[in-house]
C-alpha cells in the first residue's frame, strides 16, 4: 500500500454549484469590497448559504478565483497547506514548486516552524503579479488544528496585495482578527447579513417554478427567519398549495429541520429514495464512485435526477468528471436514518467502501469506513501501517482523531498508534492523557511479544517521568527499556542512557549525569542521530551550567549552535543562541550576552516560539536589572511573565524571584515581600518541588535580613546553602554564601561573615566566573572591604564594580551628537580579487583615473601612508630625474583627487595619508577578522563566525593587476592568512567532531598551498578519528608526492611519525 502522503482530492478545488444558486447583488457588493483589503470572512451557521454566496461571487467577479472546499481530512498542516498550493495551481499550473519543496524539507518541523512554509507561499503569490482570490469554504472542518492558527497568523502578515484571502466558516476562524480590524484589512459577512430578504426569496423560488406573492414571501421569510435551507425545504412543499396552508403553523427552522427533511424525503420517489440512503455512505460522489465502492448501477442518472429536484446538493465540475456532495445537514440526516432503518445494510456498505477506498490506497477513507462500520480489526490493521510514516510526516492530527474514534476495548489493537498519542499528547503538556496512552501500547505490545517497542514505551514513560518530577521513577523505567531493548536497538539504548542521565541531574547527582550523558551522545554520534546530538549537548550544556563549568559548557553550546544552523529550525537556534547570551552574561560580558539575545529573541518571534521569547526577555532582563537600569528591566520582565504564567510555571516561578531581589536591591521590601507569597503560592500549587533547590529560601532569607530580621533570615538561607550543597549547584551555591555572609556582617558576626566571603570567593574561582558576587556586592561594599583588610582578594571585586557602574553609564546613557563635522567622503576600498574603488555609492571607473598609475599610487598610500613623496618615488618612479620625479608624482596625485575627491589624500609634515574620510577598506576587515579569530579557541562559536567572514572577504589575491615588488610581500601575506582562515573553520568543525566538514575545508586550503605538511596532517588524524584509516595512508602519499614533486624534500618528522602510528592502528 502506498502510503507516503495524501491524497489531493481534486473535486475539492473546483468552484462548487449548489442547488437554487441566486446571485445576489447585495452580498455581491459587500464581497467586492473587501477586495480591498487582506481578509474576508463570511461565518454563519449551516444552512444561512455561506457557499452558495461565495460560490455565486466566484462566478461574477472579473479577477481570477482560486477555490478549496476543506472537510475533516484536512486538519494535518502539511495537508492544508497542499490544498492551497493545489488550489492556486489550477489556475496557475507553474506555481508551487518552492512552496512545497520547503514543506518536503520541514515535515513536522513546520508546527515548530510555520514561517518558511508561509514565507515560501507569500513570496510565490507575488511572483505571479496578477490579483487574485483565494477562497477557502468550510474552514470549521480545521478550525483549531494543531499549527494552523500559526500558519495563518504568519501566512497573513506577509499575504502580498495581489492576493485577497477569502474564508468561509460556520463559526468564527482562530484568525488575528483583533489585529486585522486595527488595521482595517478585514471585511466580515454573519448570519444577520446572510439572511434572505422576502423579495430574495421570491427570486429563489421563481427558480424552481414557484411564484408567491410578496405578502406570501413575507409569511415565509418570517417562518425560515431567513434561513435559506428553511426556505429550500419549503420549495417541495410549496409545490402543493394545499401544504401551503398545512405549514401555516410551521416554522422552517433549525429546531424542525429533520421533520421538514423527512417531510421533504417521503415526497420523493421509492428508487431516489433508495439512492439517497445508500449514497449518503460517502462523503463525496460520483457516478464513478456509487457504482465501484457502494455497487450502484446507473448511478449517473440519479446523480442529475437529485440535482434536478434540488435535493440539497453541491456538484463540483461538469460532465463524467463531476462530484458531488450533499449538504452537511442533509447527509447527516441520511446517514443516521440509514443506520436506524436498516443496520445491516449501513455496516454492508460501510464495509464495501472500506475495501474499495484500501485497493485504491485511500487509506484515510478506508479507516473512515471501517470505522464507521465497526470493523476494528480492520481499520487498526490499516492505521499501524501507516503510523509511523504519517507521525515522521506531520499528520499529526489524522492520528489523535484516530486514536480518540477507537472505544476502550480496541485501543490495545493499536499500540504503535497508542504510542504515537501518547508522544503527541506529551508535546502538549496532556500528561494524564499521554500516560493513558501508554498503558494500552503496553499492553498491546506486551501481547505480541514485541521486545523492541515495549523499550520505546518504556522510555516514552520516562520521559512523562522526568517531565512531572518523578526522576526515581524516570530511572527505573530508563533501567527497563535498557534491560528490554536488544543490541541492535541503538537509539532507544541512547534514549535509556540520556533519561537516566537526566533524572540524575534532577536528583542533584549532576556529575553521574553529566557521565550518563556523555556515554548517550557518543551512542546518538555512532548511530548518526544529528537532532538527537544537538538535543542532548543542550542537556549537558545545562548541567554545566549548574555546577559552573563554563568553559566546558562553552564548548558543548558551539557544537550545538553550529548544528543548529544547520537544522535550520528557529526554536533550536534561539535555544543555543539564548544559553549561549547566559554564558556571556554570568561571565559578565553583559554587551556580547545582549546582541545574541536581540538575535535569538529574533529568531524565536519569527518562529512563534512563544516559550523561548519569555526566557530571553527574562534574560534581557536580568541584565538590565544587575547594572541599575531597572526601568528597563520591569516591562521586560512583564513581557516575560505574560507569556509565562500560564504556561511555563517554572519560568513564571523564576521571575518573581528575579523581581523580588530587584526590590530588594531598591529597597521596597514590602513588594518584595508580595513576591516572595506569589511564588511560595505557586510553588505549592503547581506542586514545583522547587523549594528544595534553596532557591526560594535563599530569597526570602536575604529579604528578611534587609528588612532587619536578621535571625530567620540566616536560618533561611542556612537552609538554602545546605540544599545547594547537596545538589552540587555551585553557581547558585556561590551566591548564597555571599548571601550569608551579609546577613552575618549585618548581624555584626564578622568571623563568620569572613568565613562564609572565603567559601564564596573560592567556589567562584573554581566555577570560573564571580559576577554573581560583583553584581550583589554593588549592595555590600563593606562587607567587600572587610574581606581586602582580611586579605581575601576582595580588591579585585571592588574594581570590577566600579568597572560595571562605569560600563553601565556609558553603555545606558544616550550617545553624546559628534563635534566633528561629516566625513567630507564615503569610500568603499577594495583590493582583494582586484583593486576598485566606490565613491559614495558610486564606482570609480578606469576614465576617471585616467591612467592605471593614479589607481596604484592610491592603493600605495593607503596601505603605507603616512609616506613620504621621496620614498614614493624610489617605489614608482626610480630611474627618473627629482625634478622629472616631483612632475610625475603631482601628475598622478591630481588624478586621484579628481577621481576619489579632492580631501581623500593629504599631506601634512610632508607626508601623504587618507584624509578625513569614512571608509571602508577590505584589507583591513580582513585582517581584522583573522586577528579577532585567533583570539578565540576553536570551539567558540564567535571564532568560526568570525573564520568564515574572513573566507567570504577574500575574493581573491591582493591587487593582481599590479606586478609591481611593493605589493608582493602583502599579497603573499594576505594568502597566508587566508589559508589560516580555511584552516580555521576545519578546525572548528573538528573541534565539535564533524570530520567530513573539516576535511572539506583543510581540502580547500590544500588548494591554495598544497605544501603545507600541517594541513595535511589534519586531514590524516580526521581520517584516523572517523574510523577511515586507508583514506589517511592516502593523504600521506599525496603529501610526499607534493613535496618531492615541487621541493625535492621528503615529509618532515612529526609527518612521518603520524604515519606509523596509523599504519601500526592498522596493523593492530
Amino acid at each position: 500500500m502506498e502510503i507516503s502522503r495524501p491524497i489531493l482530492i481534486r473535486s475539492k478545488l473546483v468552484v462548487p454549484v449548489p442547488i437554487g444558486l441566486l446571485s445576489r447583488p447585495r452580498i455581491y457588493a459587500i464581497l467586492q469590497q473587501g477586495l480591498q483589503v487582506k481578509l474576508t470572512i463570511v461565518s454563519a451557521p449551516a444552512g444561512y448559504g455561506k457557499t452558495s454566496a461565495l460560490a455565486d461571487f466566484a462566478r461574477q467577479v472579473t479577477v481570477p478565483v482560486c477555490w478549496y472546499t476543506v472537510d475533516e481530512r484536512d486538519r494535518d498542516l502539511g495537508t492544508f497547506v497542499r490544498y492551497l498550493v493545489r488550489a492556486i495551481a489550477e489556475r496557475f499550473p507553474d506555481f508551487g514548486a518552492r512552496t512545497l519543496a520547503t514543506l518536503e524539507g520541514m515535515s513536522a518541523a513546520i508546527f515548530r516552524d510555520p514561517t518558511p512554509v508561509a514565507g515560501a507561499l507569500a513570496n510565490e503569490m507575488a511572483d505571479l503579479d496578477v490579483p487574485f482570490v483565494l477562497v477557502v469554504d468550510n474552514f470549521e472542518e480545521v478550525d483549531g488544528a494543531y499549527g494552523l492558527r500559526g500558519f495563518l497568523d504568519r501566512l497573513l502578515e506577509v499575504l502580498p496585495t495581489n492576493c485577497h484571502l477569502m474564508i468561509g466558516s460556520r463559526v468564527l476562524p482562530e484568525v488575528p482578527v483583533t489585529r486585522l480590524v486595527a488595521q482595517r484589512q478585514l471585511v466580515g459577512l454573519a448570519g444577520p447579513d446572510l439572511r434572505f430578504t422576502p423579495e430574495e426569496i421570491r427570486d429563489l423560488l421563481r427558480l424552481s417554478g414557484i411564484d408567491l406573492s410578496p405578502e406570501e414571501a413575507e409569511a415565509v421569510a418570517a417562518k425560515a427567519e431567513g434561513w435559506v435551507m428553511g426556505v429550500l425545504l419549503l420549495v417541495g412543499l410549496l409545490r402543493d398549495r394545499s401544504a401551503a396552508v398545512a405549514l401555516a403553523s410551521e416554522r422552517a427552522t433549525t429546531e424542525t429541520y429533520e421533520y421538514l427533511a423527512q417531510e421533504v424525503l417521503n415526497r420523493q420517489p421509492p428508487d431516489v429514495q433508495y439512492f439517497l440512503y445508500t449514497s449518503s455512505v460517502l462523503r463525496e460522489m460520483s457516478a464513478r464512485l456509487c457504482q465501484q465502492a457502494l455497487g450502484i448501477e446507473d448511478a449517473a442518472p440519479f446523480l442529475a435526477e437529485v440535482e434536478r429536484r434540488n435535493l440539497f446538493v453541491t456538484r463540483f465540475g461538469t460532465g463524467a468528471k463531476a462530484v458531488y456532495r450533499y449538504h452537511g445537514l442533509f447527509r447527516e440526516f441520511l446517514h443516521q436514518q440509514l443506520r436506524r432503518q436498516e443496520p445491516e445494510r449501513y455496516v454492508e456498505l460501510h464495509r464495501a467502501a472500506a475495501k474499495w477506498f484500501e485497493g485504491e490506497d485511500d487509506v484515510e477513507e478506508a479507516v473512515y469506513h471501517y470505522l464507521a462500520a465497526e470493523a476494528y480489526p480492520e481499520a487498526t490493521a490499516v492505521m499501524e501501517q501507516v503510523v509511523m510514516e504519517w507521525f515522521t510526516r506531520g499528520r499529526t492530527e489524522t492520528l489523535l482523531r484516530w486514536a480518540e474514534s477507537l472505544p476502550e476495548h480496541v485501543k490495545e489493537q493499536a499500540p504503535r498508534l497508542m504510542l504515537f498519542q501518547s508522544r503527541l499528547l506529551t508535546d502538549r503538556y496532556d500528561y494524564e492523557g499521554a500516560q493513558r496512552a501508554l498503558a494500552y501500547a503496553e499492553a498491546g505490545f506486551r501481547a505480541r511479544g514485541d521486545a523492541a517497542s515495549l523499550a520505546k514505551v518504556y522510555n516514552q514513560r520516562a520521559t512523562l517521568n522526568l517531565f512531572t518530577g518523578h526522576y526515581q521513577e524516570a530511572v527505573q523505567e530508563a533501567r527497563t527499556a535498557l534491560k528490554t531493548a536488544g543490541e541492535k536497538e541503538a537509539i532507544e539504548r541512547a534514549n535509556a542512557q540520556r533519561h537516566i542521565g537526566r533524572a540524575y541531574i534532577g536528583l542533584g547527582r549532576i556529575s553521574e549525569g553529566i557521565a550518563v550523558l556523555e556515554q548517550a551522545l557518543n551512542l546518538f554520534r555512532e548511530a548518526g542521530s544529528l537532532y538527537d546530538v544537538f538535543n542532548l549537548l543542550q542537556d549537558i550544556t545545562l548541567a554545566l551550567f549548574t555546577q559552573g563549568r563554563l568553559d566546558d559548557a562553552a564548548a558543548r553550546l558551539n557544537e550545538a549552535l553550529a548544528i543548529a544552523r544547520r537544522l535550520g529550525a528557529p526554536a533550536q537556534l534561539a535555544g543555543v543562541l539564548n544559553n549561549l547570551g547566559w554564558l556571556h552574561y554570568v561571565r559578565g560580558e553583559y554587551r556580547e550576552a545582549l546582541a545574541l539575545y536581540e538575535e535569538g529573541l529574533a529568531v524565536a518571534r519569527r518562529g512563534n516560539v512563544s516559550w523561548l521569547q519569555a526566557n530571553i526577555l527574562v534574560g534581557m532582563a536580568d541584565l538590565y536589572r544587575d547594572v541599575g537600569a531597572y526601568d528597563r528591566a520591569e516591562p521586560l520582565y512583564h513581557a516575560g511573565w505574560r507569556i509565562a504564567w500560564k504556561s511555563e510555571p517554572g519560568l513564571a516561578f523564576y521571575i518573581l524571584l528575579a523581581r523580588a531581589d530587584m526590590y530588594r536591591w531598591q529597597g521596597q521590601r514590602t513588594r518584595a515581600f508580595a513576591l516572595l507569597g506569589q511564588a511560595r503560592q505557586l510553588v505549592e500549587g503547581e506542586d514545583l518541588d522547587l523549594e528544595r533547590y534553596g532557591l526560594l529560601p535563599l530569597a526570602e532569607g536575604s529579604l528578611l535580613v534587609a528588612d532587619g530580621q536578621i535571625e530567620a533570615g540566616i536560618g533561611l538561607l542556612q537552609k538554602a546553602v545546605h540544599f545547594l550543597e547537596q545538589r552540587g549547584a555551585k553557581r547558585e551555591l556561590t551566591r548564597a554564601w555571599f548571601l550569608l555572609a551579609k546577613a552575618w556582617f549585618e548581624d555584626d558576626e564578622e568571623e563568620k561573615a569572613v568565613s562564609a566571603l572565603k567559601k564564596a570567593l573560592d567556589l567562584a574561582a573554581e566555577i570560573g566566573t564571580d559576577q554573581c558576587i560583583v553584581v550583589e556586592g554593588q549592595h555590600a561594599e563593606a562587607l567587600l572591604r572587610l574581606g581586602a583588610d582580611r586579605g581575601l582578594g576582595c580588591r579585585e571585586i571592588l574594581e570590577k564594580i566600579g568597572r560595571l557602574r562605569h560600563f553601565a553609564e556609558g553603555w545606558l546613557s544616550p550617545a553624546e551628537p559628534s563635534r566633528e563635522g561629516e566625513p567630507t567622503e564615503r569610500l568603499k576600498i577594495y583590493a582583494l580579487g582586484g583593486g576598485r574603488v566606490v565613491r559614495n555609492g558610486k564606482e570609480v571607473s578606469s576614465s576617471d583615473w585616467r591612467a592605471a598609475m593614479a589607481k596604484e599610487l592610491f592603493f600605495y598610500i593607503v596601505l603605507n601612508g603616512p609616506v613620504g613623496r621621496d620614498a614614493i618615488g624610489l617605489v614608482f618612479w626610480p630611474d627618473l630625474s627629482p625634478k622629472k620625479m616631483i612632475d610625475n608624482f603631482h601628475s598622478t596625485l591630481y588624478r586621484i583627487r579628481r577621481a576619489v575627491g579632492e580631501g581623500v589624500i593629504v599631506v601634512e609634515e610632508g607626508r601623504y595619508r587618507l584624509g578625513d574620510v569614512d571608509y571602508w577598506f577590505d584589507v583591513e576587515e580582513f585582517e581584522a577578522l583573522v586577528e579577532q579569530a585567533r583570539l578565540l579557541p576553536y570551539y567558540d562559536w564567535r571564532a568560526e563566525e568570525l573564520w568564515r567572514r574572513a573566507v567570504t572577504l577574500y575574493r581573491g589575491d591582493f591587487l593582481p593587476e599590479v606586478s609591481r615588488l611593493w605589493c608582493v610581500p602583502k599579497r603573499e601575506m594576505l594568502r597566508q592568512m587566508y589559508v589560516e582562515a580555511l584552516i580555521g573553520v576545519g578546525r572548528c568543525h573538528e573541534a565539535r567532531r564533524e570530520w567530513e566538514e573539516a576535511i572539506e575545508w583543510f581540502r580547500r586550503a590544500l588548494e591554495v598551498d598544497e605544501l603545507r605538511e600541517d594541513v595535511h596532517r589534519q586531514i590524516m588524524l580526521c581520517y584516523e578519528a572517523a574510523g577511515r584509516r586507508p583514506e589517511a595512508i592516502k593523504q600521506y602519499h599525496r603529501c610526499r608526492e607534493a613535496l618531492l614533486r615541487e621541493l625535492g624534500v621528503e615529509p618532515s618528522n612529526e609527518t612521518e611519525a603520524l604515519f606509523r602510528e596509523i599504519i601500526g592502528n592498522t596493523a593492530e
